[in-house]
């Protein structure tokens, strides 16, 4: 069972070997069952890494039930790595199926006279608090042991309080008598007390508990005025506010009078970090006159660190819109205090100044409200970036903090773009070092808003490149800016052709620099669309690889690169040439691509994503071929009777109107096939979504424009719409291509008045294929790059015995199907959109030869059932269950497949999918009763009742 549930993980390819879940569970049952210590610790060790691989409940619950048996009968030393088992393996604890087994085990060491084996028994329970929360028994445990006479029993206690506290709202109001009046209390050991305040920031349950708690911590302040007491009790003060809410207002007036009237450096710092955690949930919170006075404190302070704690919480405050809004003037305090520190002599406190005003800047503009004093915040920011880019100390942190803000600038106000580009662009020259890529980063940054301010930058950013290029043993550093400064190169001449000083200047750049470099410059080249200068490199890197799929990888970019050129260079011929050119190296492109796939990575996207492209291509040809029908074919003769009896009046031209009727089912089925990548493409960035939906509306236009000339009913007022509020760069020519067609669409639908298919129509037909044609198509960054990777991994039961055949279910009776899954992470989870649930399809389809479609009459039956279940992961681990009828005997395949659902309930069809085959058998016919009454047919010979096979036991009839 172990073996099906671990193997069946769909059609993704994630799956382990059948058999390594078994063996790597045989192997450290073997550790664990031997004599030696070692062993049994090695085992021990090794379970986290088991639940990382097989994260499904029955090995889980296997494997902790016998990680408990070693707890039971095992010493100390073997019970202290059990103990850290758990607290490494917390969500997987949800997983454990016989909670009530597995707590017994445990639990019955607390009986053990040794205090050492009760406090390690106490600390377990703790760590698997989330599944025992309300366990009475361990909270009758726990309050015992907290009065023990050993210490190390005592500590273990107030662990588990602890822990305890945090998952259940009985346990926590219960303990709050029993811990006040221990820390109040003349005989517990003042160490001890320290450890016993943090259980009171879990009494927030109610409003009474936290109102008592919270008296109890004020009221210790002043009893315990020692620095350890002061600080554990307002870390206790703020959680508990944090939680409530309500109280975050007297919480940061309790640390703002710590803050100035305590002069412990140590005190000052950790309120001003308390504070910091109470802006980010409540800003809108905080007492009218709390920042001013921190901002009263921080202009009479002299230390530059106490400084800096209050810009950061102020800098959190200053994300509140309505913090913004209350400091927007001259005459507020906080932009007072923030324009003196902005030019401060500690380059760590100005950008933190800056950064503030930064906010309150771009509030204003975004709110269209007078920006006060936005001049003076540029120039403390240019100030402030010359120094950071010139200085002899290495300030990368706080010089991103400073270009970070020019750059939110420019994206607030696009007037910004040309003060900002001049001023790095200037001092491009001078840079050395981490600096350079910095400034590279933030001027393309720029770039990507208006790529225009960039053009004055070129003999500058070629100057550069061309000393670089005659540099050898190039450090990393300088390549990468070489990367970098090749890149902005290629932003600055997006839709411009490219004269041979600057391609000489790319070839120079290629011929000094290592391979993978070289890649990552084709690569930018590529996404913003200059194919030509990719095409030379990919050419060059082809055979400079080791591995067969890498190669098979570049040689299908190469020939995506010679499918763009081609259909951009005009010396290839015609427009349809240009276009079935394209269309043969795309072919050879995916063929490649189906080379370079590899089970762990099947660029499934990529080839999506291109084959859509090849269809689209495909698309243009065919209706420049259709177009051209108009002057070769002429109309039949019969074609007044066939717009007689369709009254279709377009049907006079013939065969052209069918052929056009079918391009616009041809580009509808195109802009589907966009929109089913779209659902499949969760973890792609923005601008990759972005391009895939003005790809789609591309067909759409294009559609539309076909049924303005063959289609009747039309002719409307604005034929087409096309909005984008987005203008990043590498859409922007799309953008264009797509209101060139709606121009075109304008045009066609002027004079509609007659039902008629004209050579004008055709003449603006062939030219909207023109405008797509030669604008250039720029590649998303997701063809590419993976920044944000989720994977779903199923295991469903029941399973064959044997992979291949099929389930057998008796008829009449029900399957029950359950589905179990892991949602898999990668370095960077949720980065673009989180998954706050799975949806589970669950489709059954009876199977059906032609013989049984004949024999069975299914009128009144539904023999194909659809189920589905949203359910939400729970750390990461989710599962399903369906009870499925079979109506009628026969084969039917059951498919399962998962979905993503994101934050805003977006459903994304990102797989896996995985089938299964059921078998019913068919039901017996019953022999045939003769009532009496009723007529027999034998033979085809009617027998009247008198003539009944039913014989009495008196008497014989013979039948002839």
């Amino acid at each position: 069972m172990l073996n099906v549930r671990i193997n069946s993980f769909g059609e993704n390819g994630l799956g382990e070997p059948e058999q390594d879940a078994n063996f790597s569970l045989t192997e450290l049952d073997k550790g664990l069952r031997s004599g030696t210590v070692g062993e049994q610790c090695e085992a021990i060790v090794r379970f986290p890494r088991l639940f990382e691989r097989y994260p499904f409940p029955i090995l889980i619950n296997a494997s902790f039930l016998k990680l408990a048996d070693v707890f039971r009968i095992g010493s100390n030393f073997l019970r202290l790595w059990v103990l850290r088992v758990c607290q490494q393996s917390e969500k997987h604890l949800d997983k454990i199926s016989n909670v009530d087994e597995f707590v017994r085990r445990v639990y019955s060491v607390i009986h053990s006279n040794d205090p050492i084996a009760r406090a390690l028994t106490l600390r377990t329970l703790g760590a698997v608090a989330g599944i025992i929360p309300e366990r009475q028994q361990v909270h009758h445990s726990i309050r015992r042991s907290l009065d023990s006479h050993d210490n190390v029993e005592v500590e273990a206690a107030i662990y588990a309080a602890i822990q305890f506290a945090a998952q259940s709202k009985t346990f926590a109001i219960s303990m709050c008598n029993k811990v006040s009046d221990m820390i109040q209390g003349q005989g517990t050991p003042a160490n001890m007390k320290l450890q016993l305040i943090p259980i009171l920031q879990y009494m927030h349950h109610d409003t009474s508990t936290s109102a008592m708690v919270r008296k109890l911590c004020t009221d210790l302040l002043p009893s315990y005025p020692s620095q350890d007491f002061v600080l554990v009790t307002l870390n206790t003060l703020t959680q508990l506010a944090a939680a409530t809410l309500v109280d975050i207002p007297s919480q940061v007036s309790l640390l703002l009078k710590y803050l100035q009237s305590d002069p412990r450096w140590e005190v000052k710092s950790k309120s001003l970090q308390y504070l910091y955690q109470l802006a980010k949930p409540g800003a809108h919170l905080w007492p009218p006159g709390a920042i001013d006075n921190i901002v009263d404190m921080a202009m009479q302070t002299q230390a530059p660190k106490v400084l800096s704690l209050a810009l950061d919480v102020i800098g959190v405050l200053a994300e509140s819109p309505n913090v913004c809004h209350e400091h927007r003037t001259q005459s507020s305090k906080l932009k007072e205090f923030c324009n003196k520190n902005s030019y401060s002599s500690h380059l760590a406190i100005a950008p933190q100044a800056i950064q503030v005003l930064t906010r309150i800047t771009c509030y204003c503009y975004k709110e269209n409200l007078e920006a006060h004093g936005a001049q003076d915040v540029i120039s403390s920011l240019e100030t402030l970036i010359l120094l950071l880019i010139f200085s002899e100390e290495k300030y990368t942190y706080q010089l991103k903090i400073a270009l970070k803000c020019a750059v939110q600038l420019c994206e607030a106000k696009h007037e910004h773009c040309v003060t900002f580009v001049e001023l790095l662009g200037s001092n491009l020259k001078n840079l050395d070092g981490k600096s350079t890529t910095l400034v590279c980063e933030a001027l393309g940054a720029i770039g990507g808003l208006q790529p225009e301010t960039l053009i004055p930058l070129l003999p500058d950013v070629l100057g550069i490149l061309n000393e670089l290029a005659g540099v050898e043993n190039l450090s990393s550093l300088q390549i990468q800016t070489q990367v970098m400064l090749c890149t902005l190169l290629f932003q600055t001449l997006c839709g411009y052709e490219w004269n041979y000083e600057t391609k000489g200047t790319i070839q120079k750049v290629v011929a000094n620099n290592n391979l993978w470099a070289n890649y990552r410059i084709a690569r930018a080249a590529v996404r913003y669309s200059h194919y030509e200068i990719a095409l030379s490199i990919f050419k060059g890197l082809t055979e400079q690889v080791s591995s067969e799929n890498l190669h098979f990888w570049l040689v299908c970019l190469k020939e995506m690169c010679e499918a763009e050129s081609a259909l951009l260079n005009n010396d290839n011929g015609s427009l349809v040439d240009r276009l079935d050119l394209a269309v043969v190296h795309y072919n050879k492109a995916i063929a490649a691509l189906k080379v370079a796939g590899t089970p762990s990575n099947n660029l499934q996207f990529q080839s999506e994503y291109m084959r859509i492209r090849t269809e689209f291509l495909q698309c243009l040809v065919q209706l420049i071929h259709t177009s051209n029908i108009l002057c070769i074919v002429p109309p039949p003769a019969i074609a007044s009777s066939i717009v007689q009896s369709t009254r279709d009046e377009y049907q006079r031209h013939g065969y052209i109107t069918n052929q056009m009727r079918k391009c616009v089912k041809e580009f509808k089925n195109c802009g589907e096939l966009y929109w089913k990548l779209y659902q499949t493409a969760f973890d792609a960035d923005p601008a990759t979504l972005e391009n895939i939906q003005i790809l789609q509306q591309t067909c759409g236009l294009l559609e539309q424009c076909i049924e303005l000339v063959c289609m009747p009913g039309n002719k409307i007022d604005d034929p087409i719409e096309f909005n984008c509020q987005n203008t990043r760069l590498e859409s922007r020519q799309l953008i264009n291509c797509c209101r060139n067609i709606v121009k075109l669409a304008r045009y066609i639908n002027v004079d509609l008045g007659q039902q008629t298919i004209t050579h004008k129509h055709i003449d603006l037909l062939k030219k909207a294929v023109e405008v797509v044609s030669n604008s250039s198509l720029p590649t998303p960054r997701y063809f590419f790059q993976i920044l944000q990777s989720t994977t779903l991994k199923l295991a469903i039961s029941p399973q064959p015995r044997v992979l291949g055949e099929f389930i057998s279910v008796q008829c009449g009776s029900q399957l029950a199907v359950k589905v179990e899954g892991i949602v898999q992470h990668g370095q960077r989870p949720g980065l673009f959109r989180q998954v706050n649930g799975i949806l589970v399809t669950v489709t059954s389809q009876l199977q059906m030869s032609n013989k049984n479609k004949d024999s069975l009459d299914m009128k009144g039956v539904e023999t194909n059932l659809t189920l589905t279940q949203t359910v939400t992961p729970h750390k990461d681990f989710f599962t399903a269950q369906f009870l499925l009828a079979f109506p009628r005997g026969g084969q039917y395949v059951l498919t399962i497949e998962a979905s993503v659902m994101d934050e805003h309930n977006n459903i994304w069809k990102t797989g896996p999918r995985s089938t299964l085959t059921v078998k019913v058998p068919e039901e017996n016919k019953p022999a045939p009763i003769n009532m009496p009454g009723m007529a027999t047919t034998i033979n085809n010979v009617i027998l009247m009742p008198e003539d009944s096979l039913f014989i009495r036991p008196n008497q014989k009839k013979e039948l002839k």
